[in-house]
């Protein structure tokens, strides 16, 4: 009996299998706080700004608060209210606005709210260095006053008391304040405070009057943005700024209807409508260090102490093994059951006691488990979809398991971000090149393809390929880079789907993961099918990637994965029926009728 449990432990499937079915079973215990902590925080408001909601209750003879109660009712869940500074007033007068007759606080925005019983969203102004102790008093006064702000940011270019924010953040905690974190500001100084005040911090979104004219952005399409922040990025704050083009006594109206629209779509996406909390705040202290790990999870639940780790560190060791043997064209089993569990181990220890090293491994494990899934993706052409499904599993369980190592408030409300990102879109296809070239999956060697000249088919493919490689790099967090038919694409398949798949999965990855297979089944372009499993290997980047936003909730990544692979594999069955028979009939028939 103890030799059959010798043999079946070291046997070589057994000894892999029990490894990742430990960290699939590690990964779902570890990543339940994040799930508690995301349905927590399901609650948004929509916040109006005072000052622009005033010209529409004039316009139909009612008062602020009778207005507020009425949007309230609507579904308006706050107001955003500021401190005007002398340059804010001087604006307002030069563009004939109704603005406050002296500077300082909206008082009278302030009382409206008040009476309407609101929540506000209090904007601090800048102010010179000099007078930066008169204005935290007044800051202070106006709290003190108005226990209905919920939530507070400075306002302008420069936040109040720049480059000293200690006086500011200070005096946010003094109150409990949280503050905004709003989404792409650009503004002085906001980066600091969001470190100062961390995790008491909700995150918001904004489109300024000024962007809505210069990019043309429909109503419906700026409700679709504010959906879109709610639902993908966990945003809690929506502003929703009334129509620049709408007039008369319809105009209160047509914004609350408008309101009432908008949350509707945030329901019907399983958000609840209301005043969101700080929840980050009520989570155990962040941090990547074995100090807060203790803080975190050592006094209740110690066996989870070392397990934002081990999956990780279980699945550096694997990929990189598994990686290693293909190259040498053996299995390296026995390294595996000597190394992959005190290997493991060690390194849990390690990255739980310096941060960096965390982080590294992180980006590390990505590059191998990218590189791993899309080769086991393309193991067996004849038999597609096995492998597929493998390579799409271990690609799933792989990223949760980088999600563990990250799923804290730091990461989640992206105050600091996975380092990875590009490195594990440049480097698998370069892995992945290398294999095929050495492994001679490509019909030449690399040292073969280097000492002789290069056909002008494969500079063509190759300029492609890398001109490729940087559009994916520079686009990388650049939405703004997105051409307007792809982005017409994007917003049609988030209506249709709800979790948009990502573009490099449905429209690279999985279709040339399909026209590879049936290429190498029957026997076409020998020569430029590397082009194709690099394409798999982008692809399967995107998916790795996916789980390393950690600011969006878990279950809708695994929504947007699974419309990912259905469509990416109907889109390279489409490819492959036009190829098989539209593309190469044509060929043959122009090649005949050339000769």
């Amino acid at each position: 009996m103890g030799k059959w449990c010798k043999n079946f432990c070291e046997s070589r499937l057994t000894a892999r299998g029990i490894c990742l079915s430990f960290a699939a079973l590690v990964v779902c215990v570890c990543l339940e706080p994040r799930l508690r902590l995301e349905a927590a925080n399901a609650t948004v408001a929509v916040v109006a700004d005072y000052r622009e909601v005033l010209p529409l209750a004039e316009a139909v003879g009612l008062s602020p608060k009778a207005a507020l109660e009425y949007l309230k009712g609507k579904g308006l869940g706050g107001v955003m209210i500021r401190d005007y500074s002398p340059e804010d007033l001087q604006k307002d007068i030069t563009t004939g606005g109704r603005g406050p007759k002296r500077t300082g606080p909206d008082r009278e925005g302030l009382n409206a709210a008040a009476e309407a019983d609101m929540p506000v969203f209090y904007r601090v102004a800048p102010a010179p260095a000099w007078r930066l102790k008169e204005a935290l008093e007044t800051a202070r006064g106006v709290f003190s006053a108005y226990r209905n702000i919920a939530v507070a940011a400075p306002s302008g270019d420069v936040v109040l008391g720049y480059p000293n924010l200690v006086p500011l953040a200070s005096l946010l905690k003094e109150f409990s304040m949280p503050v905004a974190w709003v989404e792409f500001s650009r503004q002085l100084g906001a980066a600091r405070l969001e470190e100062l005040m961390s995790p008491h911090i909700i995150p918001l979104h904004s489109v300024t009057n000024e962007e809505l004219l210069v990019r043309r952005i429909s109503r419906s399409a700026l409700r679709e943005r504010l959906v879109r922040a709610a639902v993908e990025r966990s945003v809690r704050l929506l502003i929703f700024r009334p129509s620049t083009s709408g007039g008369g006594g319809s105009a209160l109206h047509d914004f609350g209807a408008e309101v009432e629209r908008l949350a509707d779509d945030l329901r019907a996406h399983g958000l609840r409508i209301g005043w969101p909390e700080a929840v980050f705040a009520k989570y155990p202290p962040d941090g990547a260090g074995i100090s807060a790990m203790f803080a975190r999870y050592w006094p209740e639940r110690p066996y989870m102490y070392l397990g934002f780790f081990l999956p990780c560190s279980i699945f550096f060791f694997l990929a990189a093994f598994r990686y290693a043997g293909r190259i040498a064209g053996k299995p390296m089993f026995q390294w595996e059951n000597r190394i992959i569990v005190p290997g493991s181990f060690l390194l849990a220890v390690a990255a739980a006691l310096v941060p960096p090293l965390a982080r590294w491994l992180g980006a590390l494990t990505a590059v191998f488990v990218v590189t791993e899934a899309s080769l086991l993706a393309m193991d067996n052409p004849k038999r597609l979809w096995r492998p597929l499904l493998s390579g799409v599993l271990y690609a799933f369980v792989g990223g949760l398991a980088i999600a563990t190592l990250f799923s804290e408030p730091s990461y989640m409300l992206r105050l600091r971000t996975f380092s990875g990102v590009k490195l594990t879109l440049m480097l698998p296809p370069l892995l992945v090149l290398l294999h095929d070239m050495h492994r001679r999956v490509h019909p030449e060697s690399l040292s073969a393809f280097l000492s002789r000249p290069p056909l002008w088919g494969e500079l063509f493919l190759g300029s492609a390929l890398l001109a490729g490689l940087v559009v994916a790099l520079f686009r990388s967090d650049n939405v703004q880079f997105i051409p307007g038919v792809e982005t017409q694409i994007r917003a049609a398949l988030e209506r249709f789907l709800v979790a948009r798949p990502r573009s490099k999965e449905v429209f690279i990855g999985y279709p040339c993961l399909l026209l590879w297979a049936f290429a190498a089944r029957a026997g076409l372009w020998a020569r430029c099918r590397e082009a194709l499993r690099v394409g798999v290997a982008v692809g399967f980047s995107s998916v790795v990637n996916s789980f390393c936003h950690y600011h969006t909730p878990l279950l809708f990544i695994l929504l947007r994965e699974f419309h990912g692979l259905w469509t990416g594999v109907l889109l390279g069955a489409a490819a492959v029926a036009a190829v098989k028979y539209v593309a190469l009939p044509l060929w043959k028939r122009s090649r005949f009728l050339a000769e």
